[in-house]
């Protein structure tokens, strides 16, 4: 990894760099398992393998024991993740080699790809994914530390697939529970994605098309030590478009709710 993107890598994780197209072309390229690569890795890492993964960017979760829950989308295409790297029976592995083990094995991952009803060119009608959604900035610079979901590389069970689960309620098939852990935001704070009222790509400069209250329940969340408490996924500010970026090659349109 050359020294400018390790430093983008760390800046995006650690603050919520957003970075422009130009640079997003810099974060490491898709890799093997060599973990002294890059952490950054697209999956599959073939063209003939299979993409299943879990999509929990729009996700919402429920506590239980200190660990959250989340109702998460199964998808069948290309995705990224922030790799985590191990080694199994002498072998070095990443995220993508836990997906594919995970196809036959009653679970999958976690990873991103992104969320087409966050986008302004999403058209529910026809591609029924159900209503839009917008990215909410959640600002932790001047308040309280407070807690999200961070569901990037957690796994998810197949088992729960068509079943009702404690918190969440009925599971459907292209739906899938993930493990996420709870976790502190960090200075200026983080992105949730949340409820949108008007239509894809419609201009929101007082807001009218975002949930104050949704905004202040899921950013406002300072404690996970009472089970049941609601989480919404997030990730620093600017990951999310760094990622489809990087995935995708353009630079998304994101609805998007900012609260003073």
């Amino acid at each position: 990894m050359s020294h400018k993107a390790l430093l983008l890598t760390i800046s995006m994780l650690l603050f919520g760099a957003v970075p422009s197209l130009a640079m997003a072309k810099e974060l490491p390229s898709k890799s093997a398992t060599d973990a002294s690569d890059a952490k950054i890795v697209e999956c599959p890492l073939a063209a003939n393998q299979a993409d299943k993964f879990a999509l929990c960017a729009t996700a919402t979760c429920w506590t239980l024991d200190g660990v959250a829950y989340c109702k998460c989308d199964v998808m069948n295409e290309e995705s990224i993740s922030f790799s985590f790297d191990y080694e199994a029976n002498g072998e070095s592995r990443n995220i993508c080699d836990t997906l594919l083990q995970g196809n036959h094995n009653g679970f999958t991952v976690s990873t991103y790809a992104t969320p087409r009803q966050i986008e302004t060119d999403y058209q529910p009608e026809t591609e029924k994914l159900g209503p839009p959604m917008g990215y909410y900035t959640c600002n932790t610079e001047s308040g309280p530390q407070t807690y999200g979901a961070q569901c990037d590389g957690g796994l998810c069970f197949t088992s729960t697939q068509g079943q009702d689960f404690p918190g969440l309620g009925h599971i459907n098939q292209n739906e899938i529970v993930c493990s996420c852990p709870p976790t502190l935001s960090k200075a200026p704070g983080f992105q949730i994605a949340g409820p949108w009222s008007c239509k894809p790509g419609d201009k929101n400069a007082d807001n009218h098309c975002c949930d104050q209250d949704y905004y202040e329940d899921m950013c406002g969340v300072t404690s996970v030590t009472a089970t049941g408490t609601v989480l919404a996924v997030n990730a620093p500010i600017g990951t999310a478009r760094a990622l489809s970026i990087k995935l995708d090659g353009e630079v998304p349109r994101f609805n998007s709710c900012r609260f003073k």
